[in-house]
C-alpha cells in the first residue's frame, strides 16, 4: 500500500475529507505513519486493525500523537470492522483471500446500511498479480475449510498456475496450489462482492483499479461522489494519459532499483565464492 500512498491514496482522501479512516493490516507501520500525519493534519479519527502487530509498530507512539482519535484493535478484521462506526474511507491489506476480503467487503456494506450511510471509500492492495486470483493465508486455521484452497509454502512464477518447485515469488507464504477458478483471489472476491450488490438492487458501488506495485483497487459510492465532486475529478486524473505517463515512470525507477539491487548481490556472491 505505501508505494501508493503519494500518487493515489493521499489525494483520494485530501478530496474525500473523511472523519473517520480504518486501517487493515498494520504490519510495521509504514502506511500507518503516513496516516497518522494525515489524520493530525485533518483533524480524524484513525482506527488500526491488527491481530499480530510487528516489533516495529510503535503504539505509544500514534497514541501521543493523536490521543484518543487513535484506536487500535488488535483483533481480526472480521470481529474490528462490525464494532467501528461511522467510516469513511477504509485501507484493506489484511490476509489477502477470497474468503477474508469478500467477508470484509460484505462487512462494511451492512455497517453502512444500518447507519443509512454510503458504503465507504475502500482500497484494497494486492489486485494484481500474484494474489488478484490466488489466495494466500496468513493463518489458514482463520479460514473455514469450505472457504480454503490446498495450499503450501512455496513461491509463485508469473503465467504459471502452479506453485514453483524451487524459488518463486512469496516462497515462505502459505499460497493455493493453483492460480484461477471460483472463490480463489482478491479479486475475484471483489468481482463476486459487486455482483451480489447488484443482485440486491444496490448498484451505487463501482470499481476502479490501479496497475503497478501489485495493484491498488478503489471501490467507491456513487452517493460519495455526489457529496464530494473533488473526489471524482482525482479519481478521473488516474485515467489520465498524464497521471499513466507518471505511473510508468515511477514503476521505470523502481524496476531500476530492483536491478541495482540485483546486480550488487551477484557482485557480493561472486566475491564470496
Amino acid at each position: 500500500m505505501l508505494a501508493h500512498w503519494e500518487p493515489v491514496v493521499e489525494p483520494l482522501l485530501d478530496a474525500l475529507s473523511p472523519d473517520v479512516v480504518v486501517e487493515v493490516g498494520m504490519a510495521h507501520g509504514d502506511t500507518t505513519e503516513r496516516l497518522v500525519e494525515f489524520a493530525a493534519g485533518h483533524g480524524c479519527t484513525l482506527h488500526g486493525i491488527d491481530p499480530a502487530p510487528r516489533e516495529r509498530l510503535e503504539l505509544e507512539r500514534l497514541h501521543e500523537r493523536l490521543g484518543e482519535r487513535f484506536v487500535f484493535h488488535q483483533d481480526t478484521s472480521l470481529d474490528a470492522l462490525p464494532r467501528i462506526r461511522d467510516a469513511d474511507a477504509v485501507l484493506l491489506d489484511g490476509d489477502h483471500n477470497w474468503y477474508t476480503v469478500h467477508a470484509e467487503l460484505t462487512s462494511l456494506a451492512e455497517v453502512a446500511a444500518a447507519e443509512g450511510r454510503p458504503f465507504p471509500l475502500t482500497l484494497l492492495h494486492d489486485v494484481g498479480w500474484p494474489y488478484a486470483r490466488r489466495d494466500m493465508y496468513h493463518d489458514p486455521r482463520a479460514i473455514p475449510a469450505a472457504h480454503r484452497h490446498p495450499f503450501r509454502r512455496a513461491g509463485m512464477i508469473r503465467g504459471r498456475s502452479e506453485l514453483a518447485e524451487h524459488g518463486g515469488v512469496n516462497a515462505r507464504i502459505n499460497n493455493a496450489l493453483h492460480e484461477g477458478g471460483p472463490r480463489n483471489g482478491v479479486l475475484t472476491a471483489i468481482d463476486d462482492f459487486l455482483a451480489e450488490m447488484r443482485e440486491r438492487g444496490e448498484a451505487t458501488l463501482s470499481y476502479q483499479g490501479v496497475t503497478g506495485f501489485s495493484g491498488l483497487g478503489i471501490l467507491v459510492d456513487e452517493r460519495r461522489l455526489e457529496r464530494a465532486p473533488v473526489l471524482r475529478e482525482r479519481l478521473a486524473e488516474l485515467r489520465s494519459p498524464e497521471w499513466l505517463a507518471a505511473q510508468c515512470a515511477r514503476l521505470e525507477e523502481a524496476r531500476n532499483e530492483v536491478v541495482r539491487v540485483l546486480q550488487e548481490a551477484r557482485q557480493e556472491l561472486r566475491g564470496e565464492r
